[in-house]
């Protein structure tokens, strides 16, 4: 059982040595380090209320006793039951990193595209009435999670290479890396990790029992058809049940990953604790996929603005400790994703630092004046703090695919082909 020890705090009764943790507002936009610190001083404390009301104070990582229960803000109406504790010492320690990106890429790249294949076969068999292959499933769905516990960035980049149309349930195989990561983040049992990963790969087999003409209908469904749709859910459990190869948290996780914390999902319209941890992580992940990767004409949401919608739904539809652990997992700015400098240079972000998320490597595309470079070049923001002039290089915000006439998929090919070796490497020694 993963453990949460955090405490909710007001900004006023905050003292030197505690850790803050998380914050009642994204962190995006305040001075604060993305991962969490000490508070040193007053100072810290007064910055702090210029920014927030309240923030989470980690009581095992504080060198000081947390605010004790009586100063605790009483818990709002309906939002008082138990809540998943997870323990936040683990996020990197129990799974440290034992490759570089450039190592692992390849392995990520050939992976992603066998989860493909295998769930593309696994949904053949099913809707031709043949028994699904399950135990290749889990093979490699087990590779996968070996590879994203070695170093999930590579994965991460490899899920925002995606080409239209390329695998019709590239949107599992996408949502199982998220929900690897965020497990890995978590601290999850191995055991774990492969049960999530499985369930979320197989989340959509109920589609293959659904009416052609819903699944590539491109319009807004009717409510009628909606609830043809949410139909997916219980024949998917229906269909895994009595798997020899699928056990009760993976039936969970497909059981419950369209439920929702405040009860507005469905099939049953479960709330709060009754959705056990992993169909959370399943809920979460496919929400951010299906926003930032949508199937057809719908607006793509940039990484930014889907961890902003995330945020805005905690302790809505999803829980907000899980969502702040999310937004820490994956990063405001995950790898592959296009940025703006505050210099006005446009780059790709190639890897994360683990310890300052929101100092990545960037591979910059374009310059100040949004012209291509003429040499494609990386640079570390963790050292970079500073341009030629003497002024702050920061992230000003994040960019949706195709900004400024970018194309972004094309784009990632090329330099994955330079991580990859064929060409100069982009990473400095």
């Amino acid at each position: 059982m993963v453990e949460f020890t955090q405490e909710k705090v007001s900004v006023q009764d905050l003292v030197p040595g505690m850790y803050v943790a998380r914050l009642d507002r994204p962190w995006i936009g305040t001075p604060f380090p993305i991962q969490g610190f000490h508070i040193k001083g007053l100072d810290e404390i007064r910055a702090l209320g210029g920014y927030c009301r309240y923030v989470y104070v980690d009581v095992l990582k504080s060198r000081v006793e947390a605010t004790p229960a009586a100063k605790r803000k009483p818990p709002r109406p309906g939002r008082d039951e138990p809540r998943v504790r997870v323990n936040l010492r683990v996020n990197e320690s129990s799974y440290p990193r034992t490759r570089g990106i450039r190592q692992e890429i390849s392995t990520a790249g050939n992976l992603h595209r066998d989860m493909a294949a295998a769930v593309d076969s696994v949904m053949r068999q099913i809707a031709s009435g043949r028994p699904a292959n399950l135990p290749a499933t889990r093979k490699v769905a087990n590779r996968m999670v070996d590879s994203i516990l070695r170093n999930p960035d590579a994965s991460l980049w490899i899920a925002r290479v995606r080409d239209k149309d390329t695998h019709t349930y590239g949107h599992c195989v996408r949502s199982s890396v998220w929900a690897i990561t965020f497990g890995r983040h978590l601290g999850l049992r191995r055991e774990r990790l492969e049960n999530l990963a499985i369930g979320v790969l197989l989340s959509e087999v109920g589609y293959t029992r659904l009416p052609t003409e819903i699944l590539t209908r491109k319009e807004a469904l009717t409510a009628e058809e909606h609830e043809i749709m949410k139909k997916h859910v219980d024949y998917g459990v229906e269909i895994l049940r009595g798997v020899r190869e699928i056990n009760e948290d993976i039936l969970w996780t497909v059981r419950t990953h369209h439920e929702r914390y405040n009860g507005s999902g469905f099939p049953k319209g479960l709330r709060g604790n009754q959705i056990p941890l992993l169909g959370k992580i399943a809920g979460i992940v496919d929400f951010y996929d299906t926003v930032t990767a949508p199937r057809h004409d719908e607006e793509t949401l940039s990484p930014v603005a889907a961890m902003a919608r995330l945020h805005d739904m905690r302790d809505e539809e999803f829980q907000a400790e899980l969502v702040e652990e999310f937004i820490q997992a994956i990063g405001i700015y995950p790898s592959g994703t296009l940025v703006e400098l505050s210099t006005g240079e446009v780059g790709v972000i190639t890897e994360q630092n683990p310890d300052r998320r929101l100092r990545p490597r960037i591979v910059l595309i374009l310059d100040r004046e949004k012209r291509p470079v003429k040499k494609v070049t990386e640079i570390d923001l963790l050292n970079y703090t500073q341009d030629a002039d003497g002024q702050p290089v920061d992230i000003q915000k994040g960019l949706p695919d195709g900004a400024y006439g970018i194309d972004l998929t094309l784009f990632r090919r090329n330099l994955l082909s330079r991580l990859l070796g064929r060409g100069h490497s982009l990473f400095r020694h």
